[in-house]
């Protein structure tokens, strides 16, 4: 028994001497050279993947969050050669990223979360070309647009063929603007906005000239209300808008993208493992999930949208970064209905697939696929006041939903309700929310790195809300940890 027991010690001495070299190793090797191969191998920029198969090195890092933003960091981490691994509270992956089939006709999809991507979005591009995941365009735009003005559908071309009615107090400059475009008009010729600029967006684009029917107009289709968000981050947000051009859609389902992506870690993902506890040490970081189990790591990258971090027990307390954002960041919200119309209802009325209104729905749009029986499916959006009408009626079921949209659209005889998707109600992770910048907080960069943890998500960066916003705050988090 004596000589097992020294057995024992001496070769746990040896292992431990072993562990040593292992990491003096890991930690002298060119900090460059790991950051150029992580770079080499980021499938989020869209350059190529290969990289490092082998050992996995220290420090170990636990990426919490399946969106996209989370699958992006695992997958640029693994392939620098760290020991990753990804923990997913749901059984589902994706995040704000939510294709639903059940209950619509074969061939459609509807999109619950994240679905635009527009030409200047190149890192999704990137993304999708590298995973060999095809991109189609919406529905050609044939025939006229159309504007539902209270009970009245009004169809037209061009912005001065909309009638004196829903024009009369617009400067002759809106009236030749695309009235969801108006704000646009003005952010496009303004001088540049200071980062601790108070005003709000609407008392800048006053100053600017907005006319009172022209707040009307920007107030109805801006998902953030202008008189909450502040200038400068109003702005951004438009130069953005001005840059993106035409969108696409990923063909079959936005989903296809996560499936990919979770695809390629399948062994480093592990789901039905909701975080609830945060415990920081000297040097490492504890997580407990809801069962009670704990994941040690050397690192942590929380990659949740705003509210789900804000929601974490953190101990010892939490940490300035996380405090920083709360300070700085609201959240707005969108909720999509979704409709099934019979296809040939386009062109018998002689629109397009792209409908406005100053109320709800202020946006309807179409997806490309269309069923065998000739059916496709119809989006249409809720933000601001009439997120919570749409709330309302959906707590009703079905029938409440599809009585509120026939009364809206009611140039549809075809239309159907087919699914309730989710909102932040049943689901915090999925709908429309994004955070912002409110009038009177300073719109400067926020840190995403504090000691042992590190932020991701498209809350964390400059397009939020966007499948590109994720993608680029998952680049910025991997510089961050091999800088």
């Amino acid at each position: 028994m004596r000589i097992r027991e020294l057995f024992n010690v001496f070769w746990g001495r040896i292992a431990c001497k072993w562990q040593k070299i292992q990491i003096l190793m890991t930690r002298h090797q060119p900090e460059r050279r790991r950051f150029l191969k992580a770079m080499a191998g980021l499938a989020i920029g869209g350059r190529a993947v290969g990289g490092n198969k082998g050992r996995h090195r220290a420090p170990h890092i636990l990426v919490v969050g399946g969106g996209l933003a989370g699958l992006a960091v695992l997958d640029a981490l693994v392939e620098a050669g760290h020991g990753a691994r990804l923990l997913e509270a749901s059984p589902r992956m994706g995040g704000r990223i939510l294709t639903i089939r059940r209950d619509l006709a074969p061939g459609l999809r509807a999109e619950a979360g994240a679905e635009q991507i527009p030409q200047s979005h190149t890192r999704v591009r990137a993304l999708a070309a590298k995973l060999g995941i095809s991109l189609v365009d919406y529905p050609a735009t044939q025939g006229a647009f159309v504007f539902r003005h209270g009970k009245r559908i009004i169809r037209f071309h061009h912005p001065s063929d909309l009638p004196p009615e829903l024009t009369e107090g617009l400067s002759r400059q809106e009236k030749a603007a695309w009235p969801y475009r108006l704000h646009l008009l003005y952010a496009k010729q303004a001088a540049p906005v200071a980062d601790e600029d108070p005003r709000s967006a609407l008392q800048w684009l006053r100053d600017l000239g907005l006319t009172q029917r022209g707040a009307t107009f920007v107030r109805a289709f801006s998902t953030v209300d202008p008189a909450l968000i502040s200038a400068a981050a109003f702005q951004r947000m438009s130069q953005r808008q001005l840059e993106r051009g035409n969108s696409q859609i990923i063909k079959d389902g936005t989903d296809h993208i996560i499936q990919a992506m979770a695809a390629r870690h399948k062994r480093l993902v592990s789901q039905n493992r909701k975080i609830e506890k945060v415990i920081f040490e000297a040097d490492r970081v504890v997580l407990v999930d809801q069962r009670g189990l704990t994941h040690v790591a050397d690192h942590v990258v929380l990659a949740l949208p705003l509210r789900p971090l804000l929601a974490l027990d953190f101990h010892p307390k939490m940490p300035r970064m996380v405090a920083a954002w709360q300070a700085a960041r609201r959240a707005a919200f969108e909720l999509k209905v979704h409709a099934q119309i019979q296809a040939a209802e386009l062109q018998t009325l002689g629109v397009s697939q792209f409908a406005m209104a100053l109320n709800f729905p202020h946006m309807t749009w179409a997806l490309p696929e269309i069923s065998p029986d000739g059916q496709m499916v119809l989006n249409a959006m809720a933000i601001g006041k009439a997120f919570a009408l749409v709330q309302f009626q959906r707590a009703r079921g079905l029938q409440g939903l599809e009585r509120l949209l026939r009364e809206r659209l009611h140039w549809f005889r075809t239309l159907r309700v087919a699914t309730l998707g989710e909102d932040l109600n049943s689901n915090p992770l999925i709908g429309g929310a994004y955070t912002y910048t409110p009038a009177g907080t300073p719109c400067s960069p926020l840190p995403i790195r504090e000691r042992l943890l590190t932020l991701a998500g498209s809350d964390f960066s400059q397009h939020p809300g966007w499948m590109e916003g994720a993608l680029e705050s998952a680049e910025r988090a991997v510089q961050e940890i091999l800088a």
